[in-house]
């Protein structure tokens, strides 16, 4: 395999902003020149993931991952180095020669996905070309344009028909050759009773359903003309190696940069729904796949922005969806859910061609909070003029109240209940209290305190961080390494020392002597200084979590020649701790034994060392 060259991975490196490469897949916050956000690595409820923008790297305070652009990519993508070499040199629009990829095992998906792929891509290619531009297709084009879709929109979605006669397609698959095997496993096709293969799609208009790089990888048929009433309105591929329907978020692959930039999701019930307001400039609009909204969907969302707004329909059913889908949102503590309520049982689609873009805007600002949808949504459920079911109805919103994070914002409804239904608004907080003790401002501000602390205590030291995650056994040993392999990433001159060492020097914990063998290597290599690119391609994770950390720490200093010497007598001293250790272990296990020799032996061993000790202080 042709290795990429150092060169060119550097100038990938200088392309891409981390932040930025971050930013597609989690919601950043800035905090002075660098960013936080919630870790997408682990179950983050507090943000404790950060981007150093200076360095260029990012490190988790809570799991301890680490590295630059490229182990990011690697991680959150699960691929490999080569790989994300190139998926980042695409963010950053360049062009690298094919020679550098083609034999890298990373990239070569299995033949029968390649395949799968493959006929996804020319199915949906000639779905769309039947309905743009054959006579057959001008009544399904018709009807979209009815549902008031342009073009433009067609095109950029996609949408295509199947043709009622699946010979059509299938003679166009046949340039490729595709076995009928990987036809029926595409999940398009299947076999009828005469053995032939038929497109489970005929005679629908086409929604591709692409994974979040915009590949097609399943497909959504809708009928359109009222005499037929074949099978359901939607139909959608069966689940296959690439598609599965709990997984896929409908759009998402649109609509990512735009959430982006307004870190706001408008969640949507149907495809259609979704096209409307991608058309009318509403670009952050995603919907699950025709099936609930999962509290899996919502986990990743979350990660993407911090603001997620259910767009479902006006009528019970939609409205039942929506609190049911609130339900879910209690465990999301750092992100806002609100909801739409649209008037008259509209859906998002039929409003938007009725009062117009502008009109869904003021919507979307005025989305309710779980509990304003919640208190208009169970009003018409209790007899509200009988003290019985007017009871029932408060206590039902009070449980509600009880989720609302915000101290002031749960006494702001406190207030306005009482004054609605001329209520004790302390009553109301007594009863409220019974459901959830709200905290007092003394125990609040002691615990926010204790948060900020943590929080600080957190920040200002990485090894805090790193500890929890690596087997550390000596601190003072712990820190000597870091500064030692510091030394070495960035100070060349400190490799004089190392050279002049009859004996390689050896690390206390195994990890940093990795990183040390790992540092030798590429600095015999020839790379150039500071060596910090030695993280690009760190596959050891505690390896690269040490690395990670000395980089993220790194304070420009001058060299200094007495620090080497200094870091290697600590790490002395800690091996000589643990032999220590050890003879005293076997100390007692030879006065158990009354083996009176070999303890005296023991102990003038241990006499020794301790006065070495003292010597080297």
């Amino acid at each position: 395999m042709v290795k990429i060259p150092n060169e060119v991975i550097d100038r990938v490196r200088q392309a891409v902003r981390i932040e930025e490469v971050v930013g597609h897949y989690v919601e950043l916050k800035k905090r002075g020149q660098n960013y936080v956000a919630s870790c997408p690595f682990h179950e983050d409820r507090n943000p404790s993931f950060s981007i150093h923008t200076q360095k260029q790297i990012y490190k988790c305070f809570s799991c301890g991952r680490g590295g630059n652009v490229f182990g990011f990519l690697q991680e959150i993508e699960s691929i490999s180095f080569v790989q994300a070499v190139k998926r980042a040199a695409e963010l950053a629009h360049l062009e690298l020669d094919k020679q550098f990829f083609q034999d890298d095992p990373g990239l070569q998906i299995d033949p029968q996905k390649q395949s799968l792929y493959r006929i996804h891509e020319k199915v949906q290619e000639f779905y769309a070309y039947y309905l743009i531009h054959t006579q057959n297709g001008q009544a399904a084009l018709d009807y979209l344009h009815d549902r008031k879709l342009t073009d433009d929109t067609i095109r950029t979605f996609g949408l295509g028909l199947a043709p009622e006669n699946s010979e059509l397609v299938l003679a166009y698959l046949e340039q490729e050759a595709f076995s009928q095997k990987s036809l029926l496993e595409s999940g398009i096709f299947y076999l009828d009773q005469q053995n032939r293969l038929q497109d489970r799609f005929n005679g629908r208009i086409v929604f591709p359903l692409r994974n979040r790089s915009g590949k097609p990888i399943a497909f959504s048929g809708r009928r359109y003309r009222p005499t037929d009433d074949r099978g359901g309105k939607y139909i959608n591929s069966p689940e296959t190696d690439l598609f599965q329907k709990s997984k896929l978020i409908y759009n998402l692959d649109l609509a990512q940069s735009e959430i982006r930039k307004q870190n706001q999701i408008l969640i949507c019930e149907g495809y259609l729904d979704v096209i409307s307001l991608y058309q009318a400039g509403f670009q952050q609009a995603v919907a699950s796949m025709g099936t609930s909204l999962t509290r899996d969907h919502l986990a990743y969302l979350t990660k993407l922005a911090n603001e997620l707004i259910f767009v479902f329909d006006g009528d019970q059913a939609g409205q039942n969806a929506t609190i049911k889908a609130f339900q879910l949102t209690t465990e999301f503590k750092e992100t806002r859910f609100k909801a739409i309520k649209f008037p008259q049982e509209r859906d998002p689609d039929e409003f938007i061609k009725l009062k117009g873009a502008p009109a869904f805007g003021q919507l979307i600002h005025q989305a309710f909070s779980y509990y304003e949808f919640y208190k208009d949504f169970r009003k018409t459920d209790f007899n509200l003029k009988d003290a019985q079911g007017l009871s029932q109805y408060i206590e039902s919103l009070l449980k509600i109240l009880s989720t609302v994070q915000s101290p002031i914002e749960r006494q702001l409804y406190v207030g306005q209940l009482a004054q609605e239904y001329d209520l004790d608004s302390d009553l109301l907080e007594e009863q409220l209290a019974r459901i959830q003790p709200a905290q007092s401002p003394a125990s609040s501000f002691k615990q926010s305190s204790k948060t900020r602390r943590d929080t600080q205590a957190t920040t200002a030291s990485s090894s805090s961080g790193i500890a929890s995650s690596l087997p550390i056994k000596s601190q003072a040993a712990f820190q000597a390494e870091k500064v030692w392999l510091g030394q070495l990433i960035f100070h060349e001159d400190s490799w004089n020392y190392v050279n002049q060492q009859k004996q390689m020097p050896l690390m206390y914990h195994s990890f940093a002597q990795k990183a040390f063998n790992y540092l030798c290597d590429y600095y015999y290599e020839g790379h150039p200084f500071p060596l910090t690119g030695i993280v690009d391609q760190m596959e050891d994770p505690q390896v690269n979590q040490l690395l990670t950390s000395i980089l993220w720490d790194h304070t420009p200093l001058d060299y200094q020649v007495q620090t080497m010497p200094d870091c290697l007598a600590i790490i002395y001293q800690a091996f000589k701790h643990q032999e220590i250790e050890e003879l005293k272990v076997k100390l007692s296990q030879y006065i158990k034994e009354q083996d009176q020799e070999l303890a005296k032996e023991t102990i003038l061993k241990i006499m020794t060392i301790e006065r070495q000790l003292k010597k080297k202080n």
